[in-house]
């Protein structure tokens, strides 16, 4: 039995830290190119997000910029962030609506800003968009219209005024 034993002891230390041949693979062909294989932690390695644009985004909802805006967007902006350097502290959806760039505030919009957010003096967007100037061209007037009823159609509310 001691001899058995130790016949079994012998064979399970010597199959013990083998490696085991790879797997076979398949023959290549002449034209077929080589498979490189990395590394698994390459693999999984996700892409960085793509450069931000060089204008901000204030400016560039400002300014109409729909893929300057798009462009921070993707690269992971905030949209409810305030403009730091600005004393009312509008959000891009503020400076969309203040300037009239309707395309700009439905990509805002649809991209999930916060349509009630305040700026530092208690206006919402709707309150600035609705906002009576009598210097307002027709056409302007026209827009405004439109983007109000966006924004009243995405939940939008009149802040109370001071």
């Amino acid at each position: 039995m001691r001899k058995l034993f130790s016949l079994f002891a012998v064979i399970i230390a010597a199959g013990c830290g083998r490696e085991t041949a790879p797997p076979p693979q398949p023959a290549e062909s002449p034209t077929a190119e080589p498979v490189v294989v990395q590394p698994v932690a390459k693999v999984i390695q996700q892409e960085p997000p793509p450069p931000s644009p060089g204008i901000s985004i204030w400016d560039a909802a400002r300014d109409g910029n729909v893929e300057a805006v798009r462009g921070q967007i993707d690269a992971g902006f905030n949209l409810n962030d305030p403009d730091a350097e600005d004393p009312l502290k509008p959000t891009p959806l503020h400076c969309a609506v203040s300037s009239g760039h309707q395309s700009v505030a439905e990509l805002l919009v649809a991209e999930g800003a916060t349509i009630n957010a305040k700026r530092a003096d208690g206006l919402t967007a709707l309150d600035i968009v609705l906002k009576n100037d009598p210097e307002t061209s027709d056409e302007e007037r026209s827009v405004r219209k439109a983007i109000a009823g966006m924004l009243v159609r995405n939940g939008a509310t009149a802040a109370k005024h001071k």
